[in-house]
């Protein structure tokens, strides 16, 4: 009678056991219909809309036989150079030469003068030493030979004049290079420059007669 009873007892967990199956086949069954109708109603079939497109070909004529050009001619070699068999006359040949021991040598043309090719106008001179202004240099020195009207005036030169001076640092000559339009200033701007003194230019250990280009400006009140 105990082993009967005990047969009969069930709990919620043997009875959810004991319906596992049947339930896995319910759900597997509807699984199958849902996407069954899934695939029908909503999918779309792969390849709908695209249509195959062939590209014609063109045809290219080839002809039957291709002419091949002829190899290029092979370039000739250079002679060969032959000894010549005549003989080579003695009267060709270089004579010699007779070296003949303390010979005096002969003495060296005299140095050009120190102002040859130097003009009375201005001209490019080489030197390697540029002379500079001893003294008469000042701008009170300029304004010495500025007449008393033209200093009055507050008139402003910009000028540049040629000053030629020789190997004592004496100026020479003098040239009007660029004028200031006025010609007060100019003729004062030349006789200033004949009244000044300069050191010796050289060109390299030779003392030379040199032009210079003065750039000056003469500003009165």
């Amino acid at each position: 009678m105990a082993e009967t009873e005990l047969k009969l007892h069930s709990t919620a967990n043997t009875e959810l056991h004991e319906s596992y199956g049947r339930y896995f086949k319910w759900f597997t069954a509807g699984a199958v219909v849902v996407h069954a109708l899934l695939l029908v109603f909503f999918v779309a079939p792969r390849g709908e809309g695209f249509e195959p497109v062939t590209d014609e070909l063109e045809v290219i004529d080839v002809p039957s036989e291709i002419k091949i050009p002829p190899p290029p001619e092979e370039i000739a070699r250079p002679a060969t150079p032959v000894i010549a068999e005549q003989p080579i006359e003695e009267d060709i040949t270089i004579a010699e030469t007779v070296i003949t021991e303390d010979q005096p040598v002969p003495q060296a043309p005299p140095p050009p003068p120190a102002d040859e090719g130097v003009g009375d106008t201005f001209t490019l001179t080489p030197h390697t030493v540029k002379p500079k202004c001893r003294s008469g240099c000042t701008a009170d020195d300029i304004l010495r030979h500025v007449p008393p009207l033209l200093k009055r005036s507050g008139v402003s030169c910009n000028l540049t004049v040629g000053i030629r001076i020789d190997t004592s640092g004496t100026v020479t000559a003098t040239d009007l290079l660029k004028s200031s339009g006025n010609n007060a200033c100019d003729q004062a701007a030349q006789q200033w420059a004949k009244t000044t003194r300069w050191t010796t230019a050289y060109n390299r250990d030779q003392a030379v007669v040199v032009w210079i280009a003065q750039p000056l400006t003469i500003e009165t009140s």
